[in-house]
């Protein structure tokens, strides 16, 4: 799973709530993500064991879209994307930190006027890339050539996870609603962190299991 494939997924699911379905019947639209850094319950909320960073404990900032449509009263269908970077320095290297993720699955929306609360558990995978700068400001065609020109070395580890949801919207007018809400994720790796598919070797902190929680805020539409 790619990041390219994940935003197309949720500007699909995003696109088929707009045409098809209302508040009542589904919604969509774009949020902002913050993930938190630091631990939740003893694992890193980020999961980053191959360099001795601080567990990014001032979090990162991602930018993702939701869709759900379905029958009133009864189950939603639908699923949400999102992703998100960050750059820091390490004893004076630059290090780029990617997260993308992929979800669908189902929730139940309950609508009391104006306000409704949905919760639902989705099924998908999250991306986590860390990769360092390279070469810098090497940008000639002779860079090119040698193999020297500047870019990110990166590492990559993909997990199958399971995401559960709940937050709350408050309808601004009958075609427009804000949405706040929390997810909390865990996931497995099968095959840990990777270069070009292969093992990166070496590790001495390798967890292959994921937990982590998210909170988000964002804009829906419907009719």
């Amino acid at each position: 799973m790619k990041k390219g494939i994940n935003v197309l997924l949720a500007v699909l699911l995003i696109c088929v709530s707009l045409n098809v379905f209302g508040f009542e019947f589904g919604g969509g639209g774009p949020f902002v993500m913050f993930i938190p850094g630091g631990t939740f319950f003893n694992l890193k909320n980020i999961n980053v064991p191959v360099l001795d960073f601080p567990n990014f404990e001032d979090g990162i900032i991602a930018l993702g879209g939701f869709g759900y449509g379905g029958v009133p009263g009864l189950s939603y269908g639908g699923g949400f994307g999102f992703s998100g970077e960050k750059e820091v320095t390490k004893d004076g290297n630059k290090y780029k930190l990617v997260v993308s993720s992929g979800f669908g699955g189902m929730l139940r929306n309950l609508s009391f006027g104006s306000v409704s609360l949905q919760a639902g558990a989705h099924f998908g995978g999250i991306d986590i890339e860390l990769g360092r700068k390279v070469n810098e400001n090497n940008t000639s065609i002779g860079n090119l050539e040698g193999g020297t020109l500047e870019g990110y070395l990166f590492a990559n580890i993909s997990y199958l996870a399971v995401a559960f949801e709940l937050s709350l919207g408050i309808k601004v007018t009958n075609f427009m609603e804000l949405r706040a809400g929390a997810l909390g994720i865990a996931g497995y790796s099968y095959d840990g962190w990777l270069v070009n598919n292969k093992p990166l070797t070496g590790l001495s902190d390798e967890n292959k299991f994921l937990l982590m929680y998210t909170i988000y805020g964002g804009v829906g539409f419907g009719f």
